[in-house]
Parts: C-alpha cells; structure tokens; sequence
C-alpha cells in the first residue's frame, strides 16, 4: 500500500491482552449460531459480526473551539476537491496523468490527513554525490532450484504457463555501489528476459520508477545482446526499449543498463522512495519488465494520486551491494545477506521485487517461525514495539499458511520506517515509526493491525499478484480481511473492536472492483476496495460457510501461487466450490 501518513486520536479505550492468550478466550461470546466444521487443518474462533453499534470516536475530543474553527474549513476544503476532481470513463482502462502523484494513506482507524504538497520535495540543500567507479555485472547464473509445489501451471490463467524450473523466469542480476552518505549509487544491472507469451515481441517496456523524480535517474548504457541501444525513448516511468531483432515466443534476450540514481529527499509525510535524516529506502529503485499478457500487450499503468500501479510478473533476483564508507549502515532487505568480502549478496528466486532500508540507527531481532526467520529492524527508542510486532508477525505466518497456503520464501524483515504507515514488498514490510511511538502495550492499535494487514501481503501480493490499478481489490481487500482471520484466531475479543473501529465507523459504500482511477477521493477508495470489498468476503463466508470458504482460498492461492490474478479466474475458482453466490457478486462489483 502506497500511502499518505495519518495521525490518529480518538477516544476509545484500548484493551491490553496478553500474546499467548487461551485459545478457548471469547470463544462463547462469539461463536457463530450455526456450528460448522472448520476447514481441515485450521481451527477458528467462530465469529459472527458483531452486533453492538461501535463506540462513537470524536476526532475532536477536548478541542471544542478547535474543532468548531477546523469543522467549516475541512468542509470548504472537501467541496473544493470534490469540485476539482476528474469524474473518470469507468471503462477506461489506462488513465495518463502527469507522474508526479502523492503516495495514499493507509485506512485503518479514523483519523484526519495532512493536504499533500507538490512533490518530490527537495531538501533545503541537495548533496552533491560522491564520485563512484563504474561497475561491471557479475552474472549470477540461476540454478535449476524449483519453486514451490504450488506453482503450479493453470490454463485459465492470462500469463503463459510457467514451468517449476526457476531458470524459466526473468532473472535480474545487479551490481550497486551505495554512496550512503553521499545519497547516491551507480548500479550495473543485467535482465535476462524470456518471452512466455504465445506473441513475437519487437519492443519491452521497462518501468523505470525513480525516473519520476526530476533529476534522480541517470541511464548512462542500454544494451540489448550486448549491442547498443539509442533509439529507445524514456518518459516519465516508461522506457520502450525496440529490439535489433524481434523476439520470438519461447526465446531469451539479455538487457544490460548502467545508471546512477541521486536519491530524493523524503518528507517522512509523503514519499516512500528516498531517505530522511536516519534512514534511507530504495523501493521499485531499479528498472524492470512489466508483466506481458499474449495478445493483450505490456500491463503498465500509470500512476495516480493514491493506490498503487504496478503489476509485478515473477523473477530471480541475484544483487550484489557495497558501500563507498568504510564501516556501512545496518541493511534491512527482501532476503539475507550473505557477506562476500565488502560485498553483500542477496539470492530471491520467485518474487516480485527486490527492496532495501537502511539505517546506522537500526536495531534488530530475529526469530524463527516455522523454518522461516522473521527480523524485525526498529529504532532504539521503540525496542518494545519492535518486540512486539515480531511476536504478532509470527503469529500472522501461523495464522496465514493455516488459512492460506505456504509463505513464498524462508524469511521476511519488518522495518521502521519514518515514511507514510504501511507499505508492503516481497519478503519485507515498512510500519511506520508513529505506529511505533503510540504502541500501548495491547494488539488493539495500529501497530499490530496494519503490520498483520502488511504481513499478508506476502500472500496477496508476493504469493499471488495482481493488476493494482484495475484491480487493486484482489490484494487489498483479501489483505484487510486477512486482518479479522489474525483478530479471530489470535485474539478473539477485538474481533469485536476491529469491526467498530476498520469497518463500521466509516459506514462503506461503493463497488469492491473500483478502480484506482475512478474515485473522486481516497476516501471513496477506500471504502469501495478495502472495505467493502471485506464485507463480500465476510457475507460470503456466512453464505458458504467456513468449511467452503476457507477450502475456497486455499484452492485460488494454490492455483495462483507466483502468477498475476485476475476478476476472471478469481471467479472462476470460486465457481468451482459454491453456485450460490451471484446475488452477493452482483451486489458487491461493477464488473461482473
């Protein structure tokens, strides 16, 4: 989730519980009236919806003539915006916009946002990069390691069949030295491209995102086959790249580029990409090929003021990292790191992207979960929370591969960040540091609900992908019901807050299929994708009953583990486990 930072003040007591809590805990208050048989090999806390209407949260609360000043203004403000915001072609698939847009905020318990300012936001004076030597590209050759068993090849899908040979997919090798201090790097990067389409490609698209910040992309080379390229055109986060010889279904070609980056300065409000006074994040920092669907063409859309626009097909990542200081900041990373001399090395086969944080004010604690080691990374001052959320991270890894399937990889870093709330990557998440600082002991805050919110985008995200601009409700709104499947289970007494203070404060409307270009406001946004789009799963739960349900989620993760969904085949393998559902399909989406 791209978002805006929130700030968070409403009046409503938090309950302090307990991580290992009774399973049995709540359970009476809550059970469902209709006892059905859990899903085999997960046990739940039945639930019901709860009934009781949610406590009222005064955003205002001790502020009154605060708030009666504030109440006129943020209504005249609303109206402006609402008056200047485009109403959009619900059928316009790609809208192009100028790429400058603001990340979104994160919904979770009410709150009011800061207006966003024109970005990128330059500091009041910009470093000037320390010289760097340039690079050459060590090629890691894939190994022949297979991915996991639930790659499976289905042919409803839009991608070409993949193999569960890994060699078979995009690999990225690059090279980066990182001028930390000096906010810089020079990266050699090598992309060994296979077409898997049933179509001869004559052009690749890259998405080069740090080229939408003025002055922080550099290309220096582009080679394809190793012969230079210079007829190809960059604008904006678009590189089309024309090829010496068209590419033929089934064969390679290898893309090597050379560039620099001087890093943005970041807010701490409005960016996510770029480094504040203690910290540094390199997030989609590199160039990459979008998915390509045979005889649809390359899925690049443009970006918007909120939400998120890529689609990320799967890929090898093999990156070395060195730094120009002498003694290097803690590295936060989407896998470990594996120490060569003064190089890093980091091996991801079968993710969606590789992304980095780093810091000398990191501390870290690691612990193992299953075969897979969880590290959180935090601020000295926030060690408990740290703490905490590595607990709740854990028990989400629990929770998730019971409800879902097995986590795609053998580890996942959690990472303070000073940037916006949330923000999700393979085989990593970023929370913000305010969930940090207000972190009051209990799992009924911020912290806990929205990390366990990032943490199953590992799932709905890293394990199955999806168009995030046409179709952000397939990661989203699985990610937020995701959230009462953790309350249910871990903590069955909040399910109830949880309801009051994610859902029905905000009173949803609105299609769970909206697009991210087809809401006047991130509120409606929102409301339609994440929210509602909670509620279907939640009405179709009760319709199926859990027994189905669940038996449901585990066959769409199975059958879409390492491929990009779609509306389409999320139906289709719904098709297959109930017929009883189109009154809710027709209720609840615009597309269908």
């Amino acid at each position: 989730m791209r978002k805006l930072y929130l700030t968070f003040q409403y009046n409503q007591t938090m309950r302090s519980d307990t991580h290992n809590q009774p399973a049995s805990a709540g359970f009476a208050k809550i059970a469902r009236s209709a006892r059905l048989k859990p899903a085999e090999g997960f046990t739940f806390r039945q639930a019901n919806r709860p009934t009781n209407p949610p406590k009222r949260i005064d955003l205002l609360a001790g502020r009154s003539k605060v708030g009666r000043l504030w109440t006129p203004l943020v209504i005249l403000l609303f109206l402006i915006l609402s008056a200047c915001a485009p109403i959009l072609n619900a059928s316009q698939p790609y809208y192009f916009v100028t790429a400058q847009s603001a990340p979104t905020l994160t919904p979770f318990q009410p709150g009011q946002a800061t207006p966003a300012p024109t970005w990128p936001i330059p500091p009041s004076a910009t470093p000037s990069p320390t010289a760097v030597p340039t690079l050459t590209a060590t090629h890691a050759p894939p190994t022949s390691t297979a991915l996991q068993s639930g790659f499976e090849s289905t042919p409803d899908l839009p991608e070409t069949p993949a193999s569960r040979n890994s060699d078979e997919l995009p690999t990225y090798n690059i090279n980066a030295l990182w001028n930390y201090t000096g906010r810089s790097l020079t990266v050699a990067q090598e992309i060994i491209y296979p077409n898997r389409s049933t179509d001869t490609l004559s052009t690749i698209l890259l998405a080069v995102n740090p080229n939408l910040w003025h002055g922080t992309f550099a290309l220096d080379s582009l080679t394809v086959n190793d012969q230079a390229i210079s007829n190809y055109t960059l604008s904006g986060q678009t590189l089309t790249l024309p090829l010496p010889a068209p590419l033929a279904p089934g064969a390679s070609l290898r893309i090597g580029l050379t560039y620099s980056l001087i890093l943005p300065y970041s807010s701490g409000t409005f960016q996510n990409f770029g480094y504040t006074a203690r910290q540094t994040n390199l997030i989609d920092w590199f160039p990459f090929v979008p998915p390509y669907f045979s005889g649809q063409g390359w899925v690049l859309s443009e970006p918007w003021t909120y939400g998120e626009n890529f689609a990320y097909p799967l890929a090898n990542f093999f990156i070395g990292l060195s730094f120009t200081e002498a003694s290097p900041p803690t590295v936060a990373a989407s896998a470990p790191a594996i120490q060569q001399g003064n190089m890093l090395r980091y091996v991801l086969r079968g993710a969606r992207t590789f992304t980095f944080s780093a810091s000398y004010d990191f501390q870290a604690t690691s612990s193992e979960e299953n075969g897979i080691t969880v590290t959180s990374y935090f601020f000295p001052e926030h060690y408990d929370a740290g703490q905490r959320i590595l607990l709740e991270t854990q028990a989400a890894i629990r929770t998730y591969q019971n409800a879902f399937g097995p986590y795609p990889h053998t580890s996942l870093a959690i990472v303070e960040t000073d940037l916006n709330d949330g923000l999700e990557s393979d085989g990593l998440y970023f929370l913000a540091s305010s969930f940090y600082a207000n972190y009051d002991g209990s799992a009924a805050n911020d912290l806990v609900m929205i990390g366990i919110h990032e943490a199953a985008h590992q799932w709905w995200f890293g394990g199955v992908s999806n168009d995030q601009a046409l179709e952000p409700w397939l990661d989203e709104a699985l990610c937020t019901y995701s959230e009462h499947i953790f309350y249910e289970e871990n903590y069955p007494n909040l399910l109830n807050w949880w309801y009051n203070v994610r859902i029905r404060y905000y009173g949803p409307s609105g299609y769970a299929d909206t697009r991210i270009y087809n809401t006047n406001s991130f509120r409606g946004y929102v409301n339609a994708v994440y929210l509602r789009g909670a509620l279907f799963l939640d009405d179709l739960r009760d319709r199926i009953g859990d027994e189905a349900f669940f038996a449901f989620l585990r066959d769409y993760y199975a059958r879409h583990q390492g491929r990009i969904a779609t509306a389409d085949t999320f139906f289709a393998v719904l098709a297959d486990h109930t017929s009883n559902a189109d009154d809710l399909i027709g209720s609840y989406f615009y597309y269908r």
